[in-house]
């Protein structure tokens, strides 16, 4: 590489202000909005010098260092402003640049007041990529910077060997965990283990934390159960001019969103484990750091074999001699070896009766959780009884009082909860045909009767599936399963059960005759057949596609073809939906 013509290029670049600046938007997950812009800077298209790599890297070999900096904040604060856009303002300065004795902290102020921008919306970002050689004058200039109102954060955490030094001493108000960190931190425990821990240090120290390079929805979610709020990368958009957001409003990736509330990965907390070689002077130690954990899982190989109790091994050292004697054994042979584990995706109902029936004298505080066979996370006792006795509190405010099914707040919730998901699964709707004549004629108490002989029907044949059954109000049910098998002997085992114990509602004279008499909703004479049963079926085969019409509308397309159907039972495919909607169903 020519760096002397690089260098006489950088020049040209700097004298001529050829700096183009580009934003990468930086969005808080929680809440589901953008909090700012981090501001790249790019050279000429055409140059070699358009990478930022080369471009700074060329700049610190000619000493042109600050004098490209300057140009590259001014550019961005310039561009930020003339563009009105909203939120914070990320700019880059490296710690030699603050310690230059040339450095002016005026212009930046000047720049600043000039564009009529409040410092608090201006956070400089120092890299740990490049370590302070004068960390006195670097104080002291961040000092300066802080008290005119702008914010301090430190970028790359992890990339050098200085960071938590740096973090230490700076206190800054963001702290963004280098890419490296990131990438692949869904399957790679180490990371998953380091990032843990800088989220304890951060809530420590009271600054928010920033995950750079998130690039999949995998790591979106994985940064998100950590309990990182800010995410930085290309899954939320790319660095340009006028910067574009992209996957924000998409999906929730809260573990309420993945999973049904009444899972009981919904409740998982992640605490760092220990490994079965972990002297038990060490697990004291760090339950003395952190107050607020009880129970440590063991972990050998990604697979839970164990837990230790804060008060038993507490216990055992209150003993006489008891630190001197245990404190160099390891964890393994002090564990409790039998802990409870369950699946993230268990029922809370079961994991109750899982805590409730062990033989121990006393209920354990926690159990284990794991996901996909491999650790996920510690669970609380206390946590499953709670979620318990306010999702009866809040099933009884929204069911129906007929039923006593959930009723249509629950049933909303569970249809976006499932679409939020992003996980296929099919919706069900159950009609009883020709139920109002048998309402008029009959009279409503019996009508009432047949509503509940659905219901009970549904709950005999469908949750023993682990299906959520709805009532959305008179004789309209819904059913939610997961995944999108064939229902079809299902739904004709329901079908026929429940057109079989119908018939013990009507006089045996209309048994016999197979119909009734009554007027149709126009006041006219008619026979009407005996109540049947019709399903229309929406199979979710689509969940990532733009969905084009409402779920709930799909399935009461399907139930009304249902009902013109021998069969009474339809099916419509999202996949079909999105294709053609006018060809989107097939019936059986």
């Amino acid at each position: 590489m020519n760096w002397c013509a690089l260098e006489e290029s950088l020049r040209e670049i700097i004298s001529q202000g050829l700096i183009q600046s580009v934003f990468q938007p930086i969005v808080d997950i929680r809440k589901q909005l953008v909090l700012g812009y981090e501001a790249l800077s790019r050279g000429p298209s055409d140059s070699p010098l358009y990478a930022a790599g080369v471009l700074f890297e060329t700049a610190e070999r000619a000493g042109v260092q600050q004098e490209l900096e300057q140009l590259c904040r001014n550019k961005a604060v310039k561009k930020f402003r003339g563009l009105g856009i909203e939120g914070l303002l990320f700019v880059n300065i490296s710690p030699q640049v603050l310690e230059l004795p040339e450095f002016d902290l005026d212009k930046l102020d000047t720049l600043i007041d000039e564009l009529d921008l409040d410092p608090s919306r201006v956070v400089l970002e120092l890299s740990e990529r490049y370590p302070a050689t004068d960390m006195g004058q670097t104080l002291k200039a961040l000092a300066i910077l802080k008290e005119r109102g702008f914010k301090i954060a430190i970028d790359d955490l992890g990339a050098g060997y200085s960071g938590l030094k740096l973090w230490s001493e700076v206190k800054p108000d963001y702290v963004k965990i280098d890419r490296h960190f990131i990438r692949d931190i869904d399957t790679d425990l180490v990371k998953r283990e380091f990032v843990a821990s800088v989220v304890n240090l951060a809530n420590g120290m009271g600054c928010q934390l920033v995950a750079e390079g998130v690039e999949t929805e995998s790591e979106y979610k994985t940064i998100h159960e950590l309990g990182i709020p800010l995410c930085q990368g290309f899954y939320f958009g790319k660095p340009k001019v006028h910067p574009v957001v992209t996957n924000l409003n998409r999906s929730r990736p809260t573990m309420e969103n993945k999973i049904s509330l009444g899972k009981v990965g919904a409740l998982a907390t992640y605490i760092q484990p220990v490994s079965p070689s972990t002297l038990l002077g060490d697990v004291i130690q760090r339950f003395s750091k952190a107050g607020h954990i009880s129970s440590i899982p063991v972990v050998d190989d990604d697979k839970p074999i164990g837990m230790i109790s804060k008060w038993s091994l507490m216990e055992l050292f209150a003993l006489p001699f008891g630190r001197a004697l245990h404190e160099k054994k390891p964890v393994k042979h002090y564990m409790t070896q039998t802990p409870i584990v369950v699946p993230w995706g268990e029922d809370l109902s079961i994991v109750s009766r899982m805590l409730t029936d062990e033989e121990d004298l006393y209920i354990r505080q926690h159990f284990i959780i794991t996901k996909e066979s491999k650790y996920f996370g510690v669970g609380s006792t206390r946590d499953v009884l709670k979620r318990i006795t306010d999702m009866k509190i809040r099933s009884a405010r929204y069911a129906n009082p007929l039923t006593l099914l959930p009723g249509n707040v629950p049933i909303n919730e569970k249809l976006r909860e499932m679409e939020e998901s992003r996980e296929t699964y099919s919706l069900l709707y159950f009609d009883i045909d020709n139920f109002k004549p048998l309402n008029d004629v009959l009279g409503y108490s019996i009508g009432d009767q047949v509503i509940q002989l659905l219901a009970n029907t549904l709950r005999a044949h469908l949750q023993e599936h682990k299906t959520f059954i709805g009532h959305v109000g008179g004789d309209d049910f819904v059913v939610v399963f997961d995944g999108v098998a064939d229902l079809a002997e299902i739904c004709k085992t329901v079908q026929d059960a429940f057109v079989e114990k119908v018939k013990s509602f009507y006089p045996p004279s209309m048994v016999t005759l197979g119909y009734m008499d009554a007027f149709d909703r126009n006041g006219k004479p008619q026979k009407f057949p005996l109540s049947t049963l019709s399903v229309g079926v929406v199979q979710q085969d689509a969940p990532e596609g733009e969905l084009l019409i409402d779920i709930s509308t799909l399935a009461a397309r399907a139930k009304k073809r249902a009902k013109l159907l021998v069969s009474k039972y339809s099916v419509l495919r999202v996949s079909d939906s999105l294709a053609n909607l006018d060809e989107m169903q097939t019936a059986v």
